[in-house]
This record gives C-alpha cells, structure tokens and sequence, in this order.
C-alpha cells in the first residue's frame, strides 16, 4: 500500500455551502460562539483547508434569548471610542441585548474567527436575527441539513437521541392509506368497435447525396467576362462609278495651330543687403584694372586726392 505525500487543496467546484439555522434560545453565548465560528470555517468537513473559505452559511434566530451564567449580564462590558477626546463609551451586556441583540454573537463570532481578509469573508456568511422569523426560508429549504447542538462532529448527546427514538416512533405508529384504484368503465356492448387500420410506413428517405467537394479558390473565382467587342459594320460596297465621272477630291479640315504662351523666367529672389555687399567689393578690384589697361585714372576718393 502506497502513501500518496501529495497535499489535497479542493478547487471551487468542491466546495458545497449549505444553510443551517440555529436556535440561540438558552443557548450559552461561548458555546454557540464557538459552534457557529467552526461551521463558517468548514471544520467539521474533511475537505477543511485552513487559508480557503470551505464553510456553511448560519442562520442564528433568537439571539436576544441568549443564556449566561452568573453577573455577566452586568459585568460584562462593550466598549467604543469615536475617536475624539472624551468620546469614550462603556456599555454593558444587558444594555446591549436590549439595544442591539445581534451585535452579541457577532462580536463573540468574530473573536474566534482569523482577523484578515479571510475573517472578513466568513463573518459574511453569518445571519444573526432577534426573533425566531427570517427572510432566509427559501435557501434554507432548498440546502436543509439536520442540526443538533453540540460541536461539530461530536456526537449527540443522550436527550437529543430520545426525542429522536420517540419521533421515528410516532412516525412508525401512523396509519398507512393505501391509495384504493378507481375501476375502469366497461364500454358498452353495442358500442361499434373501431378497427385500427395500421397506416403505410413512410418510405425510406432517400440518402442524400454527398455534397460537392469544395472546388479550389481559383476555381472559385468566376472567369471574367470580356466585353464583347461590336462588330464594325463593313462599308457598304462602292456603287458602281461610270467612266465618265470624276470623283471629286475631298478636302481635309483645316486645323488652326495652337498658340503657345511665351515662357516667363521665374521671378529673381531678393537678395540680402551683405550678398549685394559682396557683390559691389568684388566689381572694384575689377573695374580699377580695367581702367589701367585703358591708360585712365583710376577713380580717387576726395580723401586720396588731398593726399
């Protein structure tokens, strides 16, 4: 025999939540604390896994009916602050079951659930009601499930397995009325009888014939239809001409020549002020030896004249 050393995690489509409905009527408040705490987590399965939600939804009725022991009622204390100074609030157990009877099992769940996101999760789950009434009937119904107190997985005690002997008892002890079948009414003698003229099978239908193999995407295609060129009518035969007669010529049109618009040159780019510059320094060393060549004085500035 192998043993297999593989962990089993249940996947989502494992995991079936029933509803269970639970009476708190002189229910000890630690006690039902723990009962319902273990439910929400999925103990008492054995496909329990400790960081998944694998728990039941709880119905809890008659939370104001709730049982404790001793001064608890007066001892016990709940405690708040809004946060600003003095805002520092004491308020007692028997306060609490008159003003808000469903916040005592919740704060006592909540202290046995794991605080986080997973906490937060299964504290959902919980449907705590004053009264022995709740709108939770058709889920409750629908995903029934026998409860008797005690934890989880332990067994009933010896009252619970009385009253249950003495049920499938009174179940047992209960007539049985079996159902008497009506008798079926004769059809009477003269009545004709009708013969059943059992009709024609329908002909076998006719195997259908396979379907074409698709043809090829080029096959696909449709050819282009050309369009079809019309047909010149031939010229009609030259009557005869007598020898007489002289065809006369038929002058060609005449065709007036195109006028042609003269090119204009592209309008000069405006030159800058140091292209012109250049320009004027560079036509003087040109024009001064032009001028010794001509046997002519070279243009003097007033200034060199003086000199």
């Amino acid at each position: 025999m192998s043993i297999s050393s593989k962990t089993y995690t249940p996947k989502a489509a494992d995991i079936q939540r029933n509803w269970r409905v639970i009476d708190a009527a002189n229910r000890p408040l630690g006690r039902l604390a723990s009962e319902v705490a273990q439910i929400l987590r999925g103990k008492d399965k054995p496909i329990f896994t400790p960081h998944l939600d694998t728990g039941d939804f709880v119905i809890v009725v008659n939370a104001a009916r709730i049982h404790v022991s001793s001064k608890k009622l007066q001892q016990k204390k709940y405690y708040s602050h809004s946060g600003y100074p003095g805002g520092f609030k004491t308020m007692s157990l028997e306060q609490m079951l008159s003003r808000h009877p469903r916040r005592v099992i919740e704060y006592a769940v909540w202290g046995m659930l794991p605080k986080g996101p997973l906490g937060r999760t299964l504290l959902r789950k919980l449907k705590v009601y004053a009264e022995e009434t709740h709108p939770h009937g058709a889920q409750a119904l629908e995903h029934a499930r026998p409860e008797t107190p005690g934890k989880p997985g332990r067994k009933p005690p010896k009252k619970v397995k009385a009253r249950r002997a003495e049920t499938e008892l009174a179940v047992a002890d209960e007539p049985v009325v079996d159902a008497v079948a009506e008798p079926e009414a004769a059809a009477p003698a003269d009545a004709p009888v009708s013969e059943t003229v059992a009709e024609p099978a329908a002909p076998a239908q006719e195997e259908a014939e396979a379907p074409p193999r698709p043809r090829t995407r080029r096959a696909r295609k449709p050819k282009a239809t050309e369009p079809v060129a019309e047909q010149a009518e031939e010229p009609a035969e030259d009557a005869p001409v007598d020898a007489g007669e002289v065809p006369e010529a038929v002058e060609a049109p005449e065709v007036a020549p195109e006028a042609t618009e003269p090119l204009t040159p592209p309008p000069a780019r405006p030159r800058s002020r140091r292209v012109r510059a250049r320009e004027e320094r560079g036509a003087k060393p040109e024009q001064e030896s032009e001028a010794k060549e001509q046997g002519e004085r070279p243009e003097q500035s007033p200034e060199q004249e003086r000199d």
